[in-house]
């Protein structure tokens, strides 16, 4: 397809466990696994020439994309409807909610969120057995009028256990 525009989907990296956190859950921050995740997620985003960051406005989604979104010089959007309680109704609604965030902005855009968001998401876009492991991160392509999705490509996540990339 000519005039695709391009996708980052992540999902936020490791953070507290949530029955260990004594705060609001949108205030759970990443674990230093997470940080080690959201630095590994930056040298992929970066390269690639993301133009814009939008994040579920807590604080795990946001720590994920702080290090790319500094190397690249930019803020990260907070979006609301990527909340982990605003799960897209089905496939329709999902893909709708993708092109609204793609925007008519320049470039790339990153969007990171929940694993229940992520999982609509991905099927949305024609992802057959999406996994959707915590700092995963799927590359989806759609043409400029949003009609035509390229099949989204997994990527992969820095492994918590091995601390290498891995996309199995």
């Amino acid at each position: 397809m000519s005039g695709q525009r391009a996708i980052y989907l992540v999902r936020h990296a490791v953070a507290g466990e949530r029955g260990a956190f004594a705060g609001p859950d949108p205030l759970r921050p990443l674990t230093a696994t997470g940080w080690r995740q959201a630095l590994a997620l930056a040298d992929v985003l970066v390269p690639a020439g993301v133009r814009r960051y939008v994040s579920s406005p807590t604080v795990r989604c946001r720590d994920t994309l702080i290090p790319a979104a500094h190397a690249a010089a930019l803020e990260i959007e907070d979006e609301p409807l990527l909340f982990e309680d605003q799960e897209p109704s089905g496939p329709k609604e999902a893909r709708e909610r993708l092109l609204q965030l793609l925007g008519k902005g320049p470039g790339p855009v990153t969007i990171c969120t929940h694993g229940n968001l992520m999982l609509a998401f991905v099927e949305a876009a024609g992802g057959r057995s999406p996994r959707c492991p915590k700092g995963g991160v799927w590359r989806l392509e759609v043409d400029q009028g949003g009609d035509g999705w390229a099949s989204p490509l997994y990527l992969g996540r820095l492994d918590p256990q091995q601390l290498s990339w891995r996309a199995e």
